[in-house]
């Protein structure tokens, strides 16, 4: 069976490796999945692939899966109420091969957690948020996800255990036994996380700018889950000046062009990912301190490091709508010069350089410089009140 994923592009960075690795990344852009049918399909607005899981979340609430196991994929279909911006599966425990929990929301459409029934291919909810208090006007705080995240709970975390952390807060918030925590970006450019079992409302919220954010990772140094089952944030403390009780760094980008990484311990930015012209569409990890990004200049740049240096620069013809890094433990593969290539660069450095000397000649002449030129500025008399009042002009001449 043969999908159309629009136009994809496999870059290879062999030639600039990182720490000795090789690194593959997709790049796609252009079109989302269509199917194989006469009717238009609704536009997809979150894609991805975990455990060998294909999925894709479609603008009018559908939620499609694929899984491969053998020849010819499993084709599954999720019909969801509403229309979403943004969606997310949870894998870590598959029931009969398929995802156990969906997360959608999207604009005036809060968070909303779905688990699967015992009826084959029914879905129920389990859990949805509640939005912020109202601003200091009195206002309602708008809505308009458009980025979800699932964080790791913990090891062996059950219900009970952060609702007991949070004794002043209602532990009626949801009708599975099962924990979550998440992570949303939106279009007014909140971030804000939620725990199932403490309230419907964000643990934690801030704005991180102006625009609308586009993308939301949390860094891969942050990535491994709690060994023990401790509380995100402070009990009793307001989600406006709540802090992560462990390190969370959150790598986003938003429409304005801003690259950066921000920390939810200090709510502080942390630092800014440099070289991108114009807004960065798509970001990927990998490993402890790589990252990867897309956007409108049409370069795919790989960061690593602390100090977030750029280590992969490639262009990619097109605007990047998404990266995915695919794989980063094959050995690094060795291109060697051809003779031509060699004989070419031996004849590049034989030639002489020529410096151009002189300090220039206006009539652009063999030989002439125009890095400088000498501007002279004259000012006119300054006139009588006969003759116009005392105004002063400038001429300039070059």
């Amino acid at each position: 069976m043969v999908f159309t994923f629009g136009k994809v592009k496999l870059v290879d960075t062999s030639v600039s490796p990182i720490n000795g690795e090789e690194k593959y990344l997709l790049y796609t852009h252009a079109s989302p999945i269509t199917p194989s049918t006469t009717a238009p399909a609704s536009p997809v607005v979150s894609a991805g692939v975990q455990h060998g899981i294909l999925y894709l979340f479609r603008s009018n609430g559908e939620v499609v899966f694929y899984r491969f196991d053998g020849e010819s994929p499993l084709v599954r279909t999720v019909p969801l109420p509403g229309n979403v911006a943004a969606g997310a599966v949870f894998t870590e425990a598959l029931v009969n091969g398929w995802p156990d929990a969906i997360a959608i929301g999207g604009e005036k459409r809060d968070l909303e957690i779905f688990e699967p029934t015992t009826e084959e291919g029914g879905w129920k909810s389990i859990w949805k948020a509640k939005n912020v208090k109202q601003d200091k006007l009195g206002l309602e705080v708008p809505v308009f996800i458009c980025r979800i995240l699932f964080l790791s709970a913990g090891s062996g975390e059950v219900a009970g255990n952060t609702a007991a952390a949070h004794p002043r807060r209602r532990a009626t918030v949801q009708t599975s036994s099962r924990k979550y925590r998440l992570a949303t970006g939106t279009y007014y450019s909140h971030l804000r996380i939620y725990d199932t079992t403490v309230s419907r409302r964000p643990i934690f919220t801030t704005t991180l700018t102006k625009s609308p954010i586009l993308s939301l990772h949390l860094h891969p140094s942050t990535q491994s889950p709690s060994p023990t089952p401790t509380p995100l944030t402070a009990p009793n403390t307001s989600p406006e000046l709540s802090t992560t009780s462990s390190p969370h760094n959150w790598i986003y980008t938003d429409s304005n062009g801003r690259f950066a990484l921000y920390s939810s311990t200090t709510r502080r930015e942390v630092g800014i990912y440099k070289g991108s012209t114009g807004a960065v569409n798509s970001t990927a990890t990998f490993s402890k301190d790589v990252v990867a990004g897309v956007g409108f200049d049409r370069y795919l740049r790989v960061y690593e490091g602390a100090e977030r240096e750029v280590v992969v620069k490639a262009y990619v013809k097109s605007k990047g709508t998404a990266v995915v890094v695919l794989d980063g433990e094959d050995e690094v593969v060795q291109v060697e010069k051809s003779q031509e290539e060699e004989e070419e660069g031996e004849v590049w450095e034989e030639m002489e350089e020529v410096v151009g000397g002189g300090s220039g000649e206006r009539d652009g002449g063999e030989g002439g410089d125009f890095t400088e030129a000498l501007v002279k500025v004259r000012r006119r008399r300054p006139r009588t009140d006969k003759e116009g009042g005392g105004s002063k002009k400038r001429r300039v001449e070059v």
